[in-house]
């Protein structure tokens, strides 16, 4: 109960105009053990996609600890659009792409509604594909996915085999896919927490 009006609450805010008193504070810090393990590290030189980036929670504590890194933050959500900008703008290595990542660059119906399980509301936006982004910043070395489901068609496309000399850290969403998460091959995955995969290359 309490978890739900919390996400109640959020969404409330982020269809507001009191977004413009949405601070770092409110967002809040906090990490999973599994996040802090994996975000907390200090990468080197390398392109890191953060791709489902939403508010831009990962994508700063990543921007910090891999100050040399480019993050590359993938976000198609046009409400979380704004308190991505908004929460990365003092990090120099964040890029932000305002598109989702798929693997044939296809426009998809956008949404400007916080709540990822509601309906689109439309318009249609771009997409970038995974040739196009690894034309941009080369092949990343590290991965972070959360993008509500895709993740199942994601790596069904041999467009993924692109991506089989990086690290991915995925979250998948079993229920909103109605799929059973399943072993990706091309890479060694590992169960870390609930419903989230590391793969790692072979």
């Amino acid at each position: 109960m309490i978890n739900r009006f919390i996400l109640w609450l959020n969404y409330f805010i982020r269809r507001n105009p009191s977004r413009y008193l949405f601070t770092e504070r409110l967002l809040g810090k906090y990490l999973e053990e599994h996040e802090a393990k994996f975000f907390g590290r200090d990468l080197g030189k390398v392109a890191i996609w953060d791709v489902g980036a939403s508010v831009g929670k990962i994508t700063t504590v990543m921007a910090a600890n891999s100050p040399q890194a480019a993050i590359f933050a993938f976000e198609p959500n046009l409400n979380s659009l704004y308190f991505l900008a908004h929460r990365t703008a003092a990090c120099r290595n964040v890029i932000i792409v305002p598109c989702a990542l798929t693997t044939d660059g296809s426009t998809l119906l956008g949404t400007y509604d916080p709540d990822f399980n509601a309906p689109p509301t439309g318009p249609r936006v771009s997409t970038i594909s995974i040739a196009e982004a690894i034309v941009k910043s080369g092949v990343p070395a590290f991965i972070k996915m959360d993008i509500e489901g895709a993740e199942f068609a994601f790596f069904e496309s041999p467009e993924s085999k692109r991506l089989y000399a990086s690290t991915i850290l995925v979250a998948w969403h079993p229920e909103q896919a109605k799929k059973t998460i399943p072993t990706v091959p091309g890479w060694k995955n590992e169960t870390i927490a609930l419903n989230s995969t590391l793969l790692t290359p072979l």
